[in-house]
């Protein structure tokens, strides 16, 4: 395993030096090389279990502020040879960009302990397999007439490896499991929506039956349908739900790319206060617990902590090295590369909302009207310039004096996210890890709900 790590190391050196002899001004290697077992779950039964090997290497050069990129999925010497060559042609037949200043240079990283597990790569797929059929029976066992419809569990290791022209070098590797858990049953009025939970570890300590607890524990409530009242309301949002609508609103209007193109409403609102004073959100390019840490991003940028919201106000932007270069700010480690296609966007990490004070479980009996929503449809279609919004809550569930009654169907909520962001009332104490988001329940006041009659 190590001689391979060190075979994606060199083949990137290799790549960043022919690339020179071939005429570019500076070129980058982005390697990786990714191995996964997974089981996946179909109507109660393993539908399919996969052990997969990959490797990937994306290329770019620059000639004259020209932009050349390649891929190649070959870890062989000839084959990212023939890469380079294809992304300095490339280059030499593009458009200069006058913006472009240079690739990233030399930095320290920070050193985060336990982003990869040794003993991940020592698990068979017999071992996944046993513990996705655990996972089906204790669910089938939990609420009557449940079914497991989806989900899984998996296991992936990657190896990542830049190296650039102006002497960066740095590989890293990193693990991690998960198991989903996707589920309907038998309601009063056909099935209930569908309800899945997940849990995410960097090693093999997956809880299961909290998945299966979860998922239980809302089947049941969904099973009776219930009908709810249009107008304004106060909304529960589980993590699940509002970080759809953040990542498709808020998140794109704090990309810098979208600052400085004039793409986000608020540009210009950085020491201003756009949000409730109890709500803080950070960037947590180094949280060990979130899936997507790393030390470096995309660029070779070491990843860091960034503060977004603090007490309602705005305090940063995330940026990557070519639009921050532009701006003259410093990236923030933010930069995430498709491999592919060879180009760089700006992407968040973990997203981590800061807890309150108590438990959703203590918030809910205070509720005397509104809506506890799961899970939304629709969050993509929201103006990623505007906030503006309009959602499915699916599932959705009906707070009447405290007590979650049952299924909304059909729950539609609009407005604008900016809006909803100043009417958040309270933040629960337990934060969840849904993948790309750590974060806890949020209460919002004066939410537009419409119900069907």
């Amino acid at each position: 395993m190590k001689d391979d790590d060190e075979k994606l190391l060199q083949l990137c050196k290799y790549g960043v030096e022919k690339a020179i002899s071939m005429g570019a001004n500076s070129a980058e290697l982005l390697g990786l090389k990714q191995s996964e077992i997974s089981a996946e779950i179909e109507m109660a039964q393993i539908s399919q279990v996969s052990k997969n090997l990959d490797s990937s290497f994306a290329i770019r050069v620059l000639i004259d502020k020209k932009m050349g990129a390649a891929f190649t999925n070959i870890p062989r010497k000839e084959a990212v040879e023939n890469a380079v060559k294809y992304a300095v042609a490339a280059a030499k037949a593009g458009t200069p960009d006058p913006d472009w200043q240079s690739l990233p240079f030399k930095h320290e990283y920070s050193f985060v302990e336990g982003l990869y597990k040794e003993e991940l790569a020592q698990k068979q797929p017999s071992e996944v397999i046993a513990l996705t059929a655990e996972m089906i029976k204790k669910s089938k066992a939990a609420e009557e007439g449940l079914i497991p419809v989806g989900g899984g569990v998996g296991i992936g290791i990657t190896t990542k490896t830049y190296v650039n022209s102006n002497g960066v070098e740095h590989s890293e590797k990193g693990s991690g499991t998960q198991a989903i858990l996707v589920a309907v049953a038998q309601a009063e009025e056909g099935m209930t929506p569908m309800i899945y939970t997940l849990d995410v570890k960097r090693g093999w300590e997956l809880d299961i039956g909290n998945v299966v607890d979860e998922v239980a524990k809302t089947i049941s409530i969904l099973k009776k349908n219930v009908k709810g009242k249009t107008g304004k309301s106060a909304v529960v949002f589980h993590p699940i739900a509002y970080s759809q609508l953040l990542q498709y609103t808020l998140i794109e209007s704090i990309k810098g790319d979208n600052v400085v193109r004039g793409k986000s409403k608020i540009a210009d609102k950085q020491g201003t206060r756009i949000a409730s004073e109890i709500f803080s959100m950070i960037d947590d390019g180094l949280c060990v617990e979130g899936i997507n840490t790393q030390i470096s991003d995309d660029e070779g940028v070491p990843r860091q902590r960034t503060a977004l919201i603090e007490n309602g106000v705005l305090k940063n932007f995330l940026w990557d090295h070519y639009w921050a270069s532009k701006k003259g700010v410093t990236s923030t480690g933010n930069a995430k590369r498709d491999v592919r296609q060879g180009l760089v966007k700006i992407a968040s990490t973990t997203i981590r909302i800061n807890p309150g004070e108590r438990m959703v479980e203590e918030i809910i009996p205070e509720i005397k009207d509104g809506y506890y929503v799961r899970d939304v449809q629709g969050a993509h279609n929201s103006n990623p310039e505007s906030g503006d919004f309009s959602i499915v809550g699916n599932p959705a569930i009906l707070i009447k004096n405290g007590e979650m009654k049952g299924a909304i169907n059909g729950l539609m909520l609009s407005g604008n996210v900016f809006e909803l962001l100043t009417n958040i009332i309270e933040v629960a104490k337990t934060p969840k890890n849904i993948m790309s988001y750590i974060a806890p329940e949020i209460v919002c006041q004066n939410i537009s709900v419409i119900t069907k009659a």
